[in-house]
C-alpha cells in the first residue's frame, strides 16, 4: 500500500514513454535563462512562487500575440481594480486607463525573455523583482531591444487563489543592439500554464474545478502506467483521492524546454524536483521528467493540456537530510 501511495504522490507528473512519435516538423524554442548561479533551496514552500509566476508569465505573453478585445479582457482579470502601473514616465492608475493603453499595442511585435526573478516576500502580499530582455518591432518597421527591470507587488495573497497584480514599476536598464527577433510567446505562455497547474497541485484540496480550464476537450493524463485519466469524472475522482495521498507537496521545475509541433500545438518537456511529506509525516523526495502535449487558443486565459506523461529519474523515497 505504501508503494502504491508513493506511486500516485506526484499527481502533476506526466508518465509513460511515448510509443510512437508523430511525423511532423518540429521547432525547438529557446527558453528563458536556465544557467543556475546559486544552489536551489529545496526546503522552501513553492505554492506562492507558482502563484506569482503564473501571473508574471501571463503578463508578458499578453503582449506577444495580436491584441484584441477578448485578450484584453483576460489581461484585466490578472490586475487589481486599483492597479498602478508606472512605465518609463507613463502611469496608469486603474484598469480603465490600462485598457486604453493596452489597445495601443495593436500591430506591434513584442518579445520578453525572462533573465531573472526574485521573490522578496510572500505575505501579506507578494513582492518581486524581474529582469527581461525586451524586443519590439513597431508597425512602421522600427525596432528596439533593451534590458528592463520590473518591480511587482500583488494584492493580498491568501494562499488559496492567485493574487492580482497591484503595482508594477517598469524601468529601462540598458539599451541593446537589435539583431534578430526572438519569439518568446510559446515559452511564456506554457510557463504560465505549468505554474498554474503546479499551484493547484500544491494546493491539492480535493477540488478539481481550478484544473478544468487547463484541460483540452479531449485529454489523456498518464499519472502512472496504472493510472490513466481520460474524462472529467475520472479526473474528479483522482483529485479527491490524490488530495489524501500527501500532507505537503512542492515542485521545483528544471530543464524547461518547449518544441513547436505545428501551429498552436506544442510539446513541453521539464524535470520536476519534488519534495513532500506522506500522511504519516515522512519526508519524501522524487525527480520526474514530464512531457506535455499542449494546444493553444490565444484567446483563452490559458493554453490547455491534451496529453501528460511521466518517467521517473529518481523514484519516490525517504528524504535523507
Amino acid at each position: 500500500m505504501k508503494k502504491f501511495i508513493y506511486t500516485i504522490l506526484l499527481f502533476s507528473v506526466i508518465s509513460c514513454n511515448q510509443k510512437q512519435k508523430k511525423e511532423m516538423s518540429t521547432q525547438k524554442i529557446n527558453p528563458k535563462e536556465t544557467v543556475k548561479t546559486t544552489a536551489v533551496d529545496y526546503t522552501i514552500a513553492t505554492k506562492p512562487i507558482h502563484a506569482f509566476k503564473t501571473q508574471l508569465y501571463r503578463w508578458y505573453s499578453f503582449y506577444e500575440r495580436d491584441i484584441n478585445d477578448k485578450r484584453i479582457a483576460n489581461q484585466l482579470k490578472i490586475l487589481s481594480d486599483s492597479v498602478v502601473i508606472n512605465s518609463m514616465g507613463n502611469t496608469a492608475t486603474s484598469k480603465a486607463e490600462y485598457k486604453s493603453i493596452a489597445a495601443k499595442y495593436k500591430g506591434t511585435k513584442n518579445s520578453h525573455k525572462l533573465i531573472s526573478t526574485k521573490i522578496n516576500q510572500t505575505k501579506p502580499a507578494i513582492n518581486a523583482n524581474s529582469q527581461i530582455v525586451f524586443q519590439t518591432i513597431r508597425p512602421d518597421g522600427s525596432n528596439a531591444q533593451m534590458r528592463i527591470g520590473y518591480s511587482f507587488e500583488t494584492s493580498q495573497y491568501n494562499g488559496n487563489t492567485l493574487p492580482l497584480l497591484q503595482k508594477i514599476e517598469i524601468n529601462p536598464l540598458e539599451q541593446l543592439s537589435f539583431n534578430s527577433f526572438s519569439d518568446t510567446y510559446a515559452v511564456n505562455r506554457l510557463s504560465a500554464l505549468m505554474h498554474f497547474w503546479l499551484f493547484n497541485i500544491e494546493q491539492m484540496d480535493g477540488n478539481a474545478t481550478p484544473f478544468k480550464q487547463l484541460l483540452a476537450d479531449q485529454f489523456e493524463l498518464h499519472f502512472s502506467k496504472e493510472t490513466i485519466v481520460t474524462n472529467l469524472e475520472q479526473f474528479e475522482k483522482w483529485v479527491k483521492y490524490a488530495a489524501k495521498a500527501v500532507s505537503d507537496t512542492n515542485h521545483f521545475p528544471e530543464n524547461f524546454e518547449v518544441t513547436k509541433l505545428e501551429d498552436n500545438l506544442y510539446e513541453l518537456n521539464v524535470d520536476f524536483v519534488w519534495r513532500g511529506k506522506s500522511p504519516d509525516n515522512t519526508k519524501l523526495k522524487a525527480v520526474t521528467h514530464h512531457k506535455w502535449t499542449v494546444e493553444d487558443d490565444i484567446n483563452e486565459p490559458f493554453a490547455k493540456i491534451r496529453k501528460m506523461e511521466v518517467s521517473y529519474k529518481v523514484p519516490f523515497s525517504p528524504l535523507d537530510e
